[in-house]
């Protein structure tokens, strides 16, 4: 090697302990654009404040928006009638106060304060003939005092406003307030109280109580504060300086370096760390700089548009940092980005930016670190990456004429030679300093995994067998099984423990070497494949299966640890407390918790390779993927807890569109209002989509209803009078249930004929006319009675009737008759039942054992609503009830499924029959026009999905039947892709596809799988 990488390689070894304090240059925060890239107008957010509730607000180019973690949903800022009106306006500044109030301000003239809970906005504008209006000009800043008063930064002065009586203190240059100057840049409330105020180019100080301002500095154009956690005032100005200011001037102020040595840009906005060594974060016009609490450069980030995990757009003006530490940026032209700064034990070193590196695409194959620190990475075709403990490129390997291919396996040998096994079956030798390499053997099999023995021998693990290369050994030999037989297939992993003895992971399954055979050793575990193996410390060794991760027993029997069902991962390595890591998740055997890694963790890597891993002699661990290398730091690591609030974010009665905030309150119907429903929310905004809901009416539902994120409402209608309770639970992002439940106390009023005094007299009524009828007429008594008792038995029944009544319309439509979403769900599971059985009787049987899931969606309805009206949408859903019944089977599930769309599930049929109902009810529709009420008739035309259930004769519990919906789901939108007026179908799997397989298939995009000749897909229509 040559000399400068060695010397480079000691100068980083030795620095190791201090930039380990640092935040690592190659860790790259990895930015998420929240709501998708266009849930913000433009792209533009100039303000962020969280309310106590949880919900993020935005201040945008045309308004106020609030982000609940699924969807965006805009806030027109308009006030009563009596108040007039105000269109959207460019909100630069927003403040989140106590109760669910919001303050904002924008360019334009006045102050807007916003009731999230009753969602109305109230303005304060100037009027001449009150000095105690607010002074007339855009708001540029604005702040809380510790009473509640709120401070006004305004672009002629300084305000501060009573919210109780509504009055406007001013203060102004040349008062006796003595401030500075009237344009006000910046505004911060330090934690004593004092006011700190950037006022032109001064900056000044209004100390709690007092009444003049002292100014603490001149020549500071002052654009944004914020307080550091030793009590500092950290202050960026317009002309990008950026300073630490002593609170009471007992040093110099601390002049910081810019960070790229360039003229630093304007500092826009300032985030002060959440603990006293928290970060500092500074939002610039051209990035964000991360600083540590003595102002020291951390990290610049920038935006890249080649990766696509960094910062969107400009000028930085907005920075939060919510309940659970997520840090949020909003930028000119990148929306609304999030980021975990807490993650810090899992990041991914990504690809260089020279071409000429060997990782300009890291597509890490192996993984070694040698004696002397070195960490060698082989990559795809481009040889081998060398890199120092920083993960900085220290060499390269290139390939050439004599050494060429992946480089699949790297082990090092006790004399330091590295050994390199390719996919090509090449095995090659480095000696120290060798360029190129010595090419040792040739096998006939692609090498999967090399390991050097404590006797010096090297294993051979390839796609077709196990090979031994003894010290000093010409060739190769290939090892065989006790009983002589020959072992083929992967050898994915191998192991030695402290006893020396091997431990082979084969496709054939686990193997022990003993007396120069390989034994069967899997006892006790299933019978297929291992994929990876471990010795850990304390001589316990896990194997991972297809199935699950597993552990050897001092008894030498295995028990199945962590989640069943799948492989834990392959690539098993231990911590120094025995934690068991792979790149797909984390399993501890002390709690027998298992905590599963994506991409919000950190692991971005596209496709993680089995068998490219290692662990560095620091405990650091490395897997190499598709499109980077994972870095796990695990003493670093700490799970996620986060408990989200559970909010309500929508409330609808009647199908009218109420505040949600109300809720707070709880819910009062009156004895005219059938139907509410409430949408909520977990706010775990890290990866919203994978929390968990469950939801029950206190008084009405036996037992909890659980949904996903994809269906958060709670729905009911023609509940009976009297009083519930809606309780709804989240979780966060792993499953965990929040201790925070929702809960939303509802009543509903009875009519006047069910209220207690309308029975009471009426009974009463009924008992004074037969004590009547008893005192004039005694013999008419028996027959009275006689006649009394058959009336109260057909009025029994009636009630009776009309009970079920009221219980099948809490199973219904309101609009259509239909059945609703609730009804499918109380019925579906035992038409599955029955389809599960038919298929397991016979699962070529085809007549009557299948279920069709068919999603039929009207198409360009919303243009009927736009166009004539929702009077004639509804006719012609209503219509649509009737075409769907025509066509149907009686014993077939019709139900809406929401807006425009409807599920018909064909029960007790074949699938070899749903493309012929498909085409039935295209035509049904399309055939003739809809009528709508004034006569008018309309053409339209449907799109139809379907699924049968079971998708797979050969494996029928491969996949539930919401599965088989979202399936339908996604042929629906390629019908619709497809122009409409047609159906796709997706019938049935090939007998060949298994269930993992098909599991694994259906996971990918729909594009792929709708295409993939492994499903039997049908389409047809216009």
């Amino acid at each position: 090697m040559r000399l400068l990488p060695v010397l480079l390689l000691l100068l980083f070894g030795l620095a190791l302990p201090v930039a380990s304090a640092q935040r690592d240059p190659m860790a790259e925060p990895r930015f998420v654009t929240a709501g998708g890239a266009t849930a913000i107008v433009d792209g533009i957010v100039a303000a962020l404040a969280q309310d106590d509730r949880g919900l993020i607000w935005v201040g945008t180019s045309v308004g106020l928006v609030r982000y609940d973690g699924y969807q965006t949903r805009a806030f027109p800022m308009t006030a009563s009638a009596e108040a007039g009106s105000r269109a959207n306006r460019f909100l630069r500044v927003l403040l989140a106060d106590r109760g669910g109030v919001l303050w904002a301000g924008g360019a334009s003239e006045g102050l807007a304060r916003f009731d999230t809970l009753s969602e109305r906005w109230t303005f304060f504008q100037h009027d001449e003939a009150r000095p105690d209006s607010i002074t007339p000009g855009g708001v540029q800043r604005l702040a809380r005092a510790h009473d509640g008063r709120i401070w006004v930064g305004l672009q002629g002065g300084l305000d501060r406003l009573d919210p109780a009586s509504g009055r406007f203190e001013h203060f102004r240059a040349g008062d006796a307030s003595d401030l500075p100057d009237d344009r006000i840049g910046a505004l911060l409330v330090d934690r004593d109280g004092d006011l700190w105020v950037g006022a032109g180019r001064h900056l000044a100080r209004l100390r709690a109580g007092a009444q003049r301002f002292e100014r603490v500095a001149s020549d500071w154009p002052v654009n944004a504060l914020a307080q550091g956690g030793d009590g500092r005032i950290w202050v960026g100005t317009r002309d990008g300086r950026l300073l630490l200011v002593d609170r009471e001037g007992r040093a110099e102020p601390q002049v910081l370096e810019a960070g790229d040595g360039t003229r630093p840009s304007p500092v826009l906005s300032l985030l002060g760390p959440a603990d006293g060594d928290g970060e500092v974060w500074v939002g610039r016009v051209t990035g964000v700089e991360l600083r540590a609490a003595d102002g020291r450069l951390l990290q610049l980030l920038k935006r890249n548009q080649r990766r696509p995990w960094t910062l969107g757009g400009t000028d930085f003006h907005a920075l939060l940092r919510d309940q659970a530490g997520t840090l949020w940026v909003g930028s000119y032209g990148g929306g609304l980005q999030r980021y975990d700064p807490e993650n810090k034990s899992l990041w991914v070193r990504r690809q260089d930016d020279a071409p000429a590196s060997p990782l300009a695409e890291t597509d890490v194959r192996s993984v070694l670190q040698l004696r002397n620190g070195e960490i060698w990475l082989g990559t795809l075709e481009r040889g081998i990456a060398i890199l120092d403990p920083r993960l900085r490129l220290l060499d390269t390997i290139k390939p050439d004429a004599r050494f060429s291919g992946l480089i699949a396996g790297l082990a090092q040998a006790a004399d330091g030679s590295v050994w390199a096994g390719t996919e090509g079956g090449q095995l090659y030798r480095f000696a120290a300093r060798q360029r190129p390499p010595e090419l040792r053997a040739t096998l006939q099999a692609r090498v999967r995994r090399l390991l050097t023995g404590r006797d010096g021998t090297l294993w051979v693990g390839t796609s077709d067998g196990l090979y031994r290369l003894a010290p000093g050994a010409a060739e190769p030999q290939r090892l065989t099984r006790a009983d002589g037989q020959r072992l083929g297939g992967n050898i994915n992993a191998l192991a030695e423990d402290a006893a020396g003895r091997l431990w082979v992971g084969a496709e054939a399954g686990l193997f022990q070497l003993a007396d120069g055979e390989l034994r069967p050793s899997g006892a006790g575990l299933p019978p297929e494949g291992v994929l990876g193996l471990l010795v850990d410390a304390g001589g316990t060794l896990w194997v991972d299966l297809n199935t699950g991760l597993f552990r050897r027993l001092p008894n030498a029997g295995f028990e199945r640890v962590g989640t069943a069902g799948h492989s834990f991962g392959a690539n098993l390595l231990a911590d120094a407390r025995g934690r068991i890591w792979t790149h797909r998740g984390m399993f501890d055997p002390a709690t027998r918790v298992v905590t599963e890694f994506g991409r919000i963790d950190g692991v971005d890597i596209g496709t993680g390779w089995f068998r490219a891993y290692g662990q560095l002699a620091d405990g650091r661990m490395l897997f190499g993927g598709s499109t980077g290398l994972l870095v796990v730091e695990p003493e670093r690591f700490r799970r996620w807890t986060f408990q989200p609030p559970i909010v309500a974010t929508g409330l609808r009665i009647d199908g009218a569109s109420q505040p949600a905030g109300l809720l707070r309150e709880g819910l009062t119907l009156a004895a005219r209002q059938r139907a509410f429903a409430v949408e909520f929310a977990a706010l775990d905004y890290s990866a919203p989509n994978d929390n968990l809901y469950r939801y029950r009416l206190l008084g009405y539902d036996e037992d909890w209803i659980s949904t996903g994120a994809e269906l958060r409402v709670a729905s009911y209608a023609n509940l009976a009078p009297g009083r519930y309770t809606l309780e709804v639970q989240g979780s966060n992002r792993l499953g965990d249930w929040s201790g925070q439940s929702l809960q939303i106390a509802v009543e509903v009023q009875p009519a006047w004929w069910q209220a207690w005094w309308t029975r009471t007299l009426a009974v009463l009524l009924a008992v004074l006319g037969i004590y009547g009828l008893v005192q004039w007429r005694t013999r008419e008594l028996e027959r009275r009675q006689v006649e009394l008792e058959r009336r109260v038995q057909e009025r029994t029944a009636e009630l009776k009737a009309l009970s079920e009544a009221l219980k099948e319309s809490s199973l219904s439509d309101p609009l259509t008759g239909l059945h609703n979403r609730r009804y499918l769900t109380q019925h579906i599971d035992a038409d599955v039942a029955v389809a599960l059985r038919r298929h397991a009787v016979d699962a070529q049987r085809s007549d009557n054992a299948d279920l069709v899931f068919m999603l039929v969606d009207v198409d360009h309805f919303k243009q009927v609503n736009d166009r004539h009206g929702h009077a004639a949408g509804d006719a012609v859903l209503v219509q649509m009830r009737e075409r769907l019944r025509e066509v149907c089977r009686d014993s077939d599930h019709i139900v809406r499924w929401g807006g425009e769309e409807f599920l018909v599930v064909a029960r007790d049929g074949s699938r070899e029959h749903a493309a012929d109902l498909a085409e039935r009810l295209r035509r049904a529709v399309a055939g003739r026009p809809f009528e709508l009420p004034d006569g008018q008739p309309l053409t339209r035309s449907c799109s139809i999905g379907f699924a049968c259930f079971p998708l797979s004769a050969a494996h029928p519990q491969a996949l539930d039947w919401s599965a088989i919906l979202n399936v339908a789901d996604a042929a629906l939108y390629e019908a619709k892709h497809g122009g409409r007026d047609r159906w796709v179908g997706v019938v049935s799997a090939a007998p060949g596809l298994d269930a993992d397989a098909l599991r694994e298939l259906l996971a990918r995009p729909p594009a792929q799988w709708l295409a993939d000749a492994r499903l039997r897909v049908l389409r047809g229509g216009a």
